[in-house]
């Protein structure tokens, strides 16, 4: 069976390792994707898009940093959401959210 004409509606998605070496890989519905979550959720609280914040490191994440505000990229991402990204930031372990956090005026 060729999954891709069984299941039109679905699709794949890998990340993770180097180079075209995928480490981990997901399934979902076409154009339901991060942005389309917080969509969701603004909707449900009744929360404005232009307060968003966005952080990720992966190209599944691209849309949900378009889709935001302002899309911090961590450190560590790939290139295509480096150079998207508003803001790009150290990685996790150089406490890349704190500085951002701080860039951003988050902290008190």
């Amino acid at each position: 069976m060729d999954s891709k004409e069984a299941f039109p509606q679905l699709e794949a998605h890998t990340w993770g390792g180097r180079g075209e070496t995928a480490l981990f890989g997901d399934l979902g519905v076409k154009d339901i994707n991060k942005a389309h979550a917080i969509d969701v959720l603004l909707e449900y609280l009744g929360a404005m898009r232009s307060d968003t914040i966005a952080f990720g490191d992966a190209k599944i994440d691209i849309p949900m940093l378009e889709y935001c505000e302002i899309g911090v990229a961590m450190g560590n991402g790939g290139p295509e959401i480096l150079a998207m990204a508003d803001l790009v930031t150290d990685d996790v372990e150089a406490d890349g959210l704190y500085k951002a956090f701080d860039k951003l005026g988050l902290l008190q």
